[in-house]
């Protein structure tokens, strides 16, 4: 459980920085187009000021590929986390009813309880399939920014 809150985590704040820097080459992006169109500067530095702004412009097309790829990931480790929390709860179920029938010894208690324990089987599962599944895409975005930045300097 500890894994994928720290999991979960992380990818809140790497999200969260993400979101700052997109907001902030929006405002520079913007900045430098104004500042570009009202002063007429003289052609060596018109020329660096359109490197910087295409360099910029780059860096916010890479981060609009990979939040929305962040942001299903995110979603999944949540589920997971609230798969996990379930399975917790049901299984804390699972043990009243096995003592339960332990005290009373009522008969279908006891498939109560084993039903209960199968279904808290079944969620676990279902929490480790998702956490494989977001764990298997997880290089995605960084693949897709280290081969975009190898790109840009060739």
């Amino acid at each position: 459980m500890n894994g994928l809150l720290q999991r979960y985590d992380s990818l809140s704040a790497r999200l969260r920085a993400m979101h700052v820097e997109h907001m902030e080459l929006i405002h520079l992006i913007q900045k430098e187009s104004e500042e570009n169109k009202n002063d007429p500067r003289e052609i060596g530095a018109l020329r660096e000021l359109n490197f910087n702004l295409n360099l910029n412009k780059e860096r916010l097309k890479e981060l609009e590929f990979e939040m929305p790829h962040l942001l299903k990931r995110h979603k999944l480790q949540w589920n997971a986390i609230l798969a996990a929390e379930t399975t917790i709860g049901i299984l804390v179920l699972s043990m009243f009813e096995i003592g339960f029938h332990a005290i009373t010894h009522i008969d279908w208690m006891q498939m109560v309880a084993m039903f209960t324990l199968m279904a808290g089987a079944l969620v676990f599962f279902i929490c480790i399939m998702i956490t494989a599944f977001e764990f298997a895409f997880s290089p995605k975005s960084v693949v897709f920014e280290v081969q975009h930045g190898l790109k840009l300097s060739q």
